[in-house]
């Protein structure tokens, strides 16, 4: 059985998400333009804009999974204003403070992530 979190691995894992949100929203605005419409009659070759779609493709589908991230950890922030952060949503057993460090968005313990997968 793993123990609760302490005020002070909370304090820090708290850090942690505030850390990981401020970096995901500049990613995300960092990288808004390249959303933008590839423009067809520019004085580019075939190849060029095929290139440019397909990295496009690749472009919009690291947003989604950031959008996504970013969306984990916003309800872990608030899982922590709930004080709930830090336990199981499966079990309501704690998750390990190693686990939360590595993922400090994470809502499952090691044992329920596993079985769920």
């Amino acid at each position: 059985m793993t123990l609760a979190l302490t005020q002070t691995e909370v304090a820090e894992l708290l850090d942690d998400l505030h850390a990981l949100r401020d970096s995901l929203e500049g990613l995300l605005v960092a990288t808004e333009a390249g959303e933008a419409p590839i423009q067809l009659k520019d004085n580019k070759g075939r190849l060029t804009r095929m290139d440019d779609m397909h990295n496009q493709s690749i472009l919009k589908a690291n947003r989604n999974l950031t959008k996504n991230r970013l969306q984990q950890v916003i309800r872990a922030l608030n899982r922590v204003e709930a004080d709930h952060y830090g336990l199981c949503s499966v079990c309501d057993e704690p998750i390990g403070f190693p686990r939360l460090k590595a993922y400090p968005e994470a809502s499952m313990c090691i044992a329920c992530k596993s079985a769920g997968e």
